[in-house]
């Protein structure tokens, strides 16, 4: 039991030189964004609270909930649906002020972004940070275009960064989108 709390504080304290030396530009990014949002967070409930209190201390990660009011009503928030930075994981609720989450997948797959995160270090952000809200966009603006949403998933997560962080996190993409109405 002493040697398992040693081996967790042991790989606390890594991660966190890791996050704030290697991966400093998407952490200290992860951070602004958690303090700058901070008024436009809302209380997750129920069965959503205790999945984020688990996948928290077991990926040593802060995941932060957005209310879908702020989110309507801000022009960052519009366009994502969700993002992992440094250590942060920024998500949000289904329906306004009902502090769920409603796809657990989503939680794993930002977990998977942070984890390339700490692979590719200062790479992060000039790469991933810049293709995968760029994917994003694209893949709304073909919806606007005609695209139903089952084909924009697909589009989107086969995209190379969207496609690393499901591998990274064991997303079964192709199951995720049969059970939405994708093939």
């Amino acid at each position: 039991m002493k040697n398992k709390l040693i081996k967790e504080k042991i790989i606390d304290i890594l991660l966190f030189v890791l996050d704030w030396t290697w991966c400093i530009p998407q952490t200290l990014a992860g951070t602004i964004k958690a303090k700058w949002g901070s008024g436009v967070l809302c209380k997750a409930k129920d069965a959503s609270l205790a999945q984020i209190k688990q996948r928290e201390k077991e990926w040593r990660v802060t995941i932060l909930l957005f209310c879908r009011k702020s989110r309507e009503e801000h022009w960052l928030f519009q366009k994502i649906s969700g993002s992992g930075m440094g250590r942060n994981i920024f998500l949000y609720e289904t329906e306004p002020d009902n502090g769920e989450i409603d796809d657990p997948e989503t939680i794993k797959h930002e977990y998977g972004h942070i984890l390339f995160s700490r692979i590719t270090g200062p790479f992060f952000l000039p790469t991933v940070g810049i293709f995968s809200p760029m994917y994003n966009l694209i893949g709304r603006k073909k919806m606007k275009n005609g695209m139903t949403w089952p084909g924009m998933a697909k589009w989107y997560y086969s995209r190379w960064c969207e496609r690393v962080a499901d591998k990274l996190a064991k997303v079964d993409r192709k199951k995720w989108l049969e059970e939405r109405g994708g093939k």
